[in-house]
């Protein structure tokens, strides 16, 4: 496995097991909201995907539409499609952990709460700042945009 690889794999990895660990914490020991002024942390399950779209439909068909999400990702950040390892790895690890805690739970729990943005997760910052990250190297990929040179005979 080649050092980008590893990398994308540890950074996948350690933002699946933060995401699960918080949501376990959460949900064992967190009766009450704690507001924290900016934030209240609070345990509240979401059956659709972002922002709660497709809440109604089976979860059958939420659990497979996002394995399907999910694995495209996957095999894109294991090509480098996505940037480097680090941006890849948090898109990998977000959406897998979410699906991981879809498929046991039946829903995703969310715990951040801003009172103007919908309730959300470590899982969802991930993939938040793995898109951020991605469009970054993206752009700075890109290759300058330079004008033909212009003969001599057509500049007199």
């Amino acid at each position: 496995m080649s050092p980008v690889h590893r990398r994308l794999v540890l950074v996948a990895t350690v933002t699946i097991a933060a995401d699960l660990a918080v949501k376990a914490a959460a949900v064992r020991w967190l009766t009450d909201p704690v507001d924290l002024g900016v934030i209240t942390v609070r345990a509240t399950e979401n059956s659709g995907v972002a922002f709660g779209i497709g809440a109604d439909q089976p979860f059958a068909l939420v659990a497979a539409l996002t394995g399907l999400v999910v694995a495209a990702i996957a095999v894109g950040a294991w090509r480098g499609d996505f940037g480097g390892p680090v941006g890849a790895g948090l898109l990998v690890g977000g959406g897998a952990a979410n699906l991981a805690d879809r498929v046991v739970g039946g829903s995703v729990v969310d715990l951040f709460d801003l009172g103007w943005w919908p309730v959300f997760n470590l899982a969802d910052v991930a993939l938040t700042v793995g898109i951020a990250l991605t469009l970054v190297a993206t752009l700075r990929e890109q290759p300058a945009i330079t004008a033909p040179p212009v003969e001599e005979t057509e500049r007199a």
